[in-house]
């Protein structure tokens, strides 16, 4: 379709205060201003006589009356220029293509503001203070112009997006925008101001420090309405990421093949011929958007900024990696987890511009991965089009994530849930950082099912099971939490726990495990009386992945849920809540009541030294519990200990601050002191009274979140 965009009287009104205001050209010495030639842009180029072929094509596409009547800028090729591009195409003259042809290659041409120099390559943006200039907060970034020029619609027969799989659409064009490039710019972006970063995209092209796309700009003349931007060369048509993967199937066809099955398409309108043809638009989704001319972002001005740039595996590169890697695990990449044909193909896919000299300097993909790209070696072509840059290239660097510890989950479809858990909660990337040494226990499918989590497809979410009984979706914290209870993130370089011995790790939700003979227990697996058992390990570059038959389940009991539901804790609990440390409160998502200590809150990890039943009754009758409400919350507070978590694992003794205030002043509070005293299964905890309180190995170690309880049959008193 074509179309005439007239112009608004405003539109000429700026224009013409664009036009007649003083422009600094001091910084632009090369282009001296040409005398005032007096004529319009058309009569400038019929003067010259040798633009001919421009003017039929602006003829042919019905613009000859707005560039009459209106103000623009024309970026113009000779008739030799034209010529060559037509013998190149195969075509002899303007004759031979339509209107609507004429129309895209004249309008690449136009833009529909005069501008001079300084505007044209610094260019406007209200938000950021008009026009730019040298210093200013864009700069010659918004290098991007917008054009009237439109790609052809084109017919395409979709392969997977279910709503119109195997049917035939007609998918609409969409405006170009076409890069200007000029040593301003690439001072701007930090490149290469030698023009090498261009030639290395144009090498056919001389660089002049102004090039419009692939032509250089070798003079300008003023007119009447506007500017003629004179260039050396024909600009064709510019095709997107998108329309060169299409048309080029033939040597990118693994790659393009593999993207389609993010391919999305949604009605845009009818065509305006007789038949009112549906015409479709079609954009990616869980990938980058390549087939947008706006590019990765369409918040203007960044969308004149912004591009994509694409690292374009050959199809024997690609197809080698994946027969290698990913169809030795599956039948065929239907099959393989989405996730990891998400990574699969992002890892080819930025959202940002990449040029040569900021490659070679250093390059990082999507993921954050650092990637010795050597441009001699591992790339073989490179084009610029209009979204941005496509390196054809001669190898495959895949995302680390797939070779790191966490990399099993990516090659088997038993780890689906923990591996859209670990996507979705955006942990991969840190995961996979060779500053770390990590655990990761990989849980199977069947295993978090059986622990009240599970990936329902059909709403593309992963779900936990509720209190109530009922699945619902994860929230963003419930995600983290559930991952963070499977990775130790905390090791040592070089160093790793022995998991056939017995002992206890913080993992990095906070929570704690106990490890003994290759079996693991979280504390929800100790509430239900599980164990999760150690099947496969395999060493990471990173860390060691350890397979589970079962998940890791994070206790459901905080501190005050723990006591409010053990009976033989109900004493120390009633007196929490007679102190007023205690109360209960209704979950928001379940409407169910649940206990709490409004002092818990204060730090995320604990240990709890809870009397028993027994303990209490025996400090009533003995006279030891409080009458006054402060002194009761006094004695109660001194059976917490705050940050410290310690088991009867021999590991911790000392001197710890429990959770009963002793003084305060103005800058300090001093909390009553509790030592303990701390060999393997045998734990004590000598008061501030005296007193040495034995810790019963068969009632210590209860798990709870971020924390441990220890049931004792004896108080604790200060004095």
């Amino acid at each position: 379709m074509k179309k005439i965009y007239a112009l608004t009287k405003i539109l000429l009104l700026m224009a013409l205060l664009i036009i007649f205001q003083n422009c600094k050209e001091d910084h632009y010495a090369r282009y001296e201003d040409p005398p005032w030639l007096g004529g319009s842009i058309i009569e400038t180029l019929e003067a010259k006589g040798n633009y001919t072929i421009l003017l039929e094509l602006m003829r042919k596409a019905e613009y000859e009356e707005p560039i009459t009547k209106g103000l623009f800028t024309v970026f113009a090729a000779n008739d030799d220029a034209y010529q060559a591009y037509f013998d190149k195409k195969g075509i002899s003259s303007v004759d031979e293509i339509t209107e609507d042809q004429a129309f895209q290659l004249f309008t690449l041409n136009v833009v529909n503001t005069p501008r001079a120099k300084q505007q044209l390559i610094f260019d406007y943006s209200y938000w950021h203070g008009g026009w730019q200039e040298p210093g200013s907060e864009l700069g010659a970034l918004l290098f991007r112009i917008d054009t009237r020029s439109k790609s052809n619609d084109y017919n395409e027969q979709v392969k997977y997006f279910d709503t119109y799989k195997d049917q035939t659409l007609r998918i609409i064009g969409q405006e170009k925008k076409v890069p200007l490039f000029s040593t301003e710019f690439f001072r701007d972006f930090n490149g290469a101001v030698d023009g090498s970063d261009y030639t290395y995209f144009f090498p056919d092209t001389e660089w002049k420090e102004l090039q419009w796309y692939n032509a250089s700009i070798d003079s300008i003349a003023k007119c009447s309405n506007g500017y003629v931007y004179y260039l050396d060369r024909a600009v064709p048509e510019i095709p997107n990421i998108e329309d060169f993967l299409r048309e080029n199937q033939d040597k990118y066809g693994v790659f393009y093949d593999l993207i389609q099955r993010f391919a999305s398409y949604s009605f845009s309108e009818y065509d305006d011929d007789a038949d009112r043809t549906k015409l479709y638009s079609k954009s990616y989704t869980e990938i980058a958007n390549i087939a947008s001319e706006i590019g990765p972002t369409d918040q203007s001005p960044y969308d004149r900024k912004v591009t994509f740039s694409l690292f374009l595996p050959k199809d024997e590169v690609f197809q080698e990696y994946i027969n290698n890697n990913l169809l030795k695990h599956f039948e065929c990449l239907d099959s393989v987890p989405e996730i990891s044909l998400v990574f699969l193909a992002q890892s080819c896919i930025k959202n940002n511009l990449d040029i040569p000299s900021k490659i070679q300097s250093s390059y990082v993909n999507f993921y954050g991965d650092e990637i010795d790209i050597n441009l001699n070696s591992d790339v073989d072509d490179a084009l610029f089009l209009s979204n941005g840059p496509v390196f054809i290239m001669n190898k495959y660097y895949p995302p680390k994530a797939f070779s790191s510890t966490v990399g099993p989950i990516f090659f088997n479809n038993i780890y689906t849930t923990f591996l859209y858990g670990v996507n979705d909660a955006q942990m991969i990337s840190s995961i996979t950082s060779p500053e770390l040494e990590v655990t990761i226990f990989g849980p199977t499918n069947e295993g978090l099912l059986d622990g009240g989590i599970r990936y329902y497809e059909q709403r593309n979410r992963l779900e936990i099971l509720e209190d109530d009984g009922k699945w619902g979706p994860m929230d963003d914290e419930e995600k983290k939490s559930f991952v963070g209870d499977h990775l130790i993130t905390n090791n040592l370089m070089g160093e790793q726990i022995d998991f056939s011995g017995e002992g206890y790790a913080r993992m990095s939700s906070g929570n704690y495990i106990y490890y003994n003979n290759n079996e693991i227990q979280g504390g929800g697996n100790q509430e239900m009386g599980t164990v999760a058992k150690i099947m496969e390990t395999q060493t990471g570059d990173n860390g060691v992945f350890y397979a589970l038959d079962k998940a890791i389940l994070a206790p459901k009991n905080d501190q005050a849920k723990f006591i409010a539901n053990d009976a033989d804790l109900s004493e120390f609990y009633n007196l929490l809540y007679l102190a007023g440390l205690a109360d209960t409160a209704i979950d928001a998502d379940t409407e169910l009541e649940y206990a709490r200590i409004n002092f818990l809150q204060e730090q995320d990890s604990w240990t709890v030294f809870s009397p028993t039943n027994a303990a209490i009754i025996a400090a009533r009758n003995n006279s030891m519990i409080p009458d006054s409400l402060d002194d009761l919350q006094h004695f109660l507070r001194y059976h917490f200990l705050a940050e410290d978590v310690i088991f009867d694992d021999g590991k911790i003794s000392g001197t710890f601050a429990s959770a009963k205030i002793d003084s305060a002043d103005a800058e300090t509070t001093y909390y009553a002191p509790l030592e303990i005293i701390n060999q393997k299964n045998n734990l004590s905890v000598r008061d501030g009274a005296g007193n040495t309180v034995k810790v019963n190995h068969s009632e210590s170690n209860n798990l709870v979140l971020k924390g441990v309880l220890h049931k004792i049959d004896q108080v604790l008193l200060d004095e």
